[in-house]
């Protein structure tokens, strides 16, 4: 019988970021007046509302898509926001931030058939070094959910039904300019695929990269081998970081990916991208 799998991608979180992904029902401490150590939970921008009722409709589709089959859930990178860049964050308590990820991932827990969770440590700067708020968070989850396999690394090469899939947080850029768009990570996808194969090895059908916030999606074909390269777009809205990084881009894409694998062919591709032109307009 033919084995279906859906693999569902998402990056760029920042949880702990004022337009970062925080799930509402999420709880942190904090003292009152008295010295006693309370809860209270965040109250959510208006980015952030928008946010998670996209996040959880968007995951309900991949439910919907996956009806019952085999789930793995890869985050790739960037959890967090880190204590790099300061500004717009929910709290400065660090925990804060750990406890935020991890809810923003334990609803994926919820669907029946998750066989799997790979957290990707993304940025240094985003994951308070080496990785830890991207250990942190698993070491959570792992406990809460111990039947689920949930592991964190930087890179992965992961065999699923026959295909094989590359995985990591940092990759090429988007390009430099609109016709330009998807030429780099063409090139790095063939470099890719050809070093694979000069080393005698099985290129992967599948590459996953982030960080750049942009959607991207590349298809190549080289030596008889052939994949499929994406970069996913992130969950978080723009912070004054981002608008530096992105000289100021006019519109930003969110979403979440999910790929239907059969006996190791990716059949369908389903991107629940929502594109904001984030410009004010105004007349005068």
């Amino acid at each position: 019988p033919m084995r279906r799998v859906i693999i569902a991608v998402v990056s760029d979180t920042h949880g702990g970021h004022r337009l970062g992904l925080l799930n509402p029902n999420t709880v942190v401490y904090a003292e009152n007046e008295f010295g006693e150590w309370d809860y209270f939970r965040p109250e959510l921008t208006e980015s952030q509302r928008f946010l998670w009722e996209r996040y959880m409709d968007w995951m309900g589709q991949v439910f919907d898509f996956a009806a019952g089959d085999d789930l793995i859930l890869i985050h790739n990178g960037d959890e967090t926001q880190g204590k790099k860049y300061v500004d717009q964050l929910v709290s400065t308590r660090l925990a804060d931030q750990i406890v935020i990820a991890r809810d923003n991932l334990n609803p994926w827990y919820a669907y029946g058939n998750l066989i799997a969770v790979r957290i990707v440590a993304g940025t240094a700067a985003h994951s308070f070094a080496e990785g830890s708020s991207a250990i942190l968070v698993r070491e959570q989850l792992a406990l809460n959910h111990p039947q689920v396999n949930t592991s964190v690394l930087y890179h992965g090469l992961l065999s699923i039904n026959g295909l094989i899939v590359d995985y990591a947080h940092h990759g090429p850029g988007p390009g430099s300019r609109n016709w330009l768009h998807g030429n780099v990570a063409r090139f790095y996808l063939r470099d890719l695929m050809q070093r694979e194969i000069m080393a005698g090895r099985r290129p992967p059908g599948l590459v996953l990269r982030a960080h750049f916030h942009v959607p991207v999606y590349e298809y190549l074909e080289t030596g008889g081998w052939k994949s499929h390269f994406y970069i996913t777009p992130a969950m978080c809205m723009m912070g004054e970081h981002g608008i530096q990084a992105t000289r100021s881009v006019e519109e930003i894409t969110v979403g979440i990916l999910a790929l239907e694998v059969v006996d190791g062919e990716i059949q369908r591709d389903m991107r629940l991208y929502q594109t904001l032109d984030i410009r004010t307009k105004e007349t005068l």
